[in-house]
């Protein structure tokens, strides 16, 4: 049966995905964290109508803000802006999987 990370459309997404899994059970929070966050970015790049009206608060505002949040630059493109340096385990979790299952959800 195939994992979520599997179900990931797009190969690009997909490789990044499941090099921030293997960040995750290597103890490397931080780097889980950026590859989660950039492909996330990166989707919300892909599919502009979800940084519009209601879906921008559903898309931008509820992606996790646990040391690294989303928000729109002055061209409405998504950008990642980290509080700080470190990360635990339960955040970076938090990351990828909010990452994952927005990909899959969204056909990348």
């Amino acid at each position: 049966m195939p994992t979520k990370t599997d179900r990931i459309q797009d190969e690009g997404l997909r490789h990044s995905m499941e090099e921030a899994k293997a960040a995750l059970k290597t103890g490397d929070y931080k780097r889980v964290v950026d590859l989660s966050a950039n492909a996330y970015a990166e989707l919300l790049r892909r599919k502009p109508e979800m940084t519009q009206g209601v879906e921008q608060i559903r898309n931008v505002m509820f992606f996790p803000r646990l040391g690294a949040h989303l928000q729109l630059n002055s061209a409405s493109q998504p950008e990642v802006i980290y509080d700080r340096e470190k990360f635990i385990f339960s955040e970076a979790v938090t990351y990828y999987e909010f990452t994952v299952d927005s990909l899959v959800k969204n056909g990348a």
